[in-house]
């Protein structure tokens, strides 16, 4: 591990299928995917982890989980997965279960891991056992940094169909965090763009999904032509967070 710094690579939203011909609005996500795995071992390699963050399938399959582990190993990195809405969590705790871990130290910094699914709902929601596991976290490693990492979005972002399927307790998750001071930022996917804003007065980051883009700032739904990518991290040992987001061209995409 760099001294200097603990890069982290954050990828979301693959939206997989047991059949790797498949498409998702006209976009073969199994493509897509590998196009931004190739991009990240030919410009970001040996990221200290890989982080995935949530929405791993599209069609509940067991086989979509074997896809994405099998391709993720092209990563020489370890790989951590979160829920998201469209998610199985048993499934994907028999396919990969030393990624499903809650907790990630890496030297002088932590990442947490956080559960919002709700079962049959495309909200998110913070249940009491996630928000006692972040508490616990924080008490137990108060001198290190923190990055936390959910799949929904935890405060609006000026898209009316896109916030109302947000994290519905945000107010539960500010509750949890403001007493302590070693929080230093907080990273989602779920809304298939990158964007950075503010929530409890710490930086929050948006990552684009590795296949399909949704309009910023849209009232209703609307795909982006914009390309899939990647959001990287670096973790530097004084707290400070260094990120840039990636994609694999810069060429417009057509969606159908």
């Amino acid at each position: 591990m760099n001294t200097t710094r603990i890069r982290v690579v954050q990828i979301s939203d693959p939206h997989l299928f047991a059949d790797s011909g498949s498409a998702l609005m006209g976009v073969n996500t199994s493509e897509t995917l590998d196009e931004v795995l190739a991009k990240i071992q030919n410009d970001y390699q040996e990221p200290d982890c890989l982080l995935v963050t949530g929405d791993l399938t599209q069609d509940d399959s067991e086989a979509s989980y074997h896809r994405l582990k099998e391709k993720l190993l092209k990563i020489h990195a370890p790989s951590y997965w979160l829920q998201g809405n469209h998610d199985q969590p048993h499934l994907m705790e028999a396919v990969n279960p030393s990624a499903m871990q809650k907790q990630i130290i890496l030297g002088n910094w932590q990442i947490v891991l956080l559960n919002s699914q709700v079962e049959g709902e495309t909200h998110g929601y913070l249940s009491e056992t996630e928000l006692k596991l972040l508490d616990t976290c924080l008490k137990k490693d108060p001198d290190k940094h923190t990055l936390l990492a959910l799949h929904h979005h935890p405060a609006p972002i000026n898209s009316r169909w896109m916030d109302r399927i947000m994290l519905k307790n945000p107010d539960d998750l500010a509750r949890v965090i403001t007493p302590h001071d070693n929080v230093r930022g907080i990273i989602h996917g779920h809304v298939h763009q990158a964007r950075k804003y503010q929530f409890c007065d710490l930086p929050v980051m948006a990552t684009p999904s590795t296949c399909v883009q949704f309009v910023p700032e849209s009232d209703d739904f609307q795909a982006d032509t914009k390309q899939p990518g990647f959001r990287v991290l670096d973790l530097l040992p004084d707290g400070q967070i260094e990120t840039s987001v990636a994609r694999v061209s810069d060429l417009p995409m057509t969606c159908q």
